[in-house]
């Protein structure tokens, strides 16, 4: 079973300046502070091996997630800042380009990786979910799990893992969120 990796790893993104109460201000740049990280898991298995990797984001009092309102304010792209001044800030080196509705930002990605040599595949879609309620903000990074490409494989896989969970559970449309919280600087 392959591990559950962590999704993208958390950059230093920033939030400067403030919104209007309909949405964010175009082309200002946001810092966010990040202040806790959790992880949920929803109906997945417990099998130790597969939830070793499933840690909370480590951060420090220097992590922060930034990014670049566009100018017509319906886009936001993931910064890297050497300070805490948007004069300093550039797209990130992997930036993460967010959609905006309102004050929340949303981004979307599929991955893949092989279970085994069976031709099975577990597929994470991974959903972020960036609440900006002014001066907070969650961030919930949700990766709905499945097990493609090679049906009798992938029941198999699916079989094994229930069958050694403590649980009694598997992959098969399991939900991993990774839970951020912060301040606005």
């Amino acid at each position: 079973m392959p591990r559950l990796l962590p999704p993208v790893v958390l950059a230093l993104f920033t939030a400067c300046g403030g919104g209007s109460s309909n949405g964010l201000a175009p082309n200002a740049v946001y810092f966010w502070q990040i202040t806790s990280s959790t992880v949920e898991f929803g109906q997945c298995s417990d099998k130790p091996e597969f939830r070793m990797d499933a840690k909370p984001l480590a951060f420090s009092d220097n992590s922060y997630i930034i990014y670049r309102v566009s100018g017509d304010g319906k886009t936001a792209v993931t910064q890297d800042c050497t300070r805490l001044d948007a004069s300093t800030c550039s797209s990130s080196a992997t930036p993460i380009t967010f959609n905006i509705a309102g004050r929340e930002l949303t981004f979307t990605q599929e991955s893949k990786a092989p279970v085994g040599t069976t031709g099975c595949n577990l597929q994470q879609a991974e959903t972020w979910t960036l609440a900006d309620s002014g001066k907070a903000m969650t961030l919930d990074i949700a990766n709905v799990l499945s097990l493609v490409d090679s049906p009798p494989a992938c029941d198999s896989v699916e079989a094994d893992l229930k069958m050694n969970s403590p649980n009694m559970l598997g992959v098969q449309g399991c939900v991993v969120t990774f839970k951020l919280t912060g301040n606005l600087k």
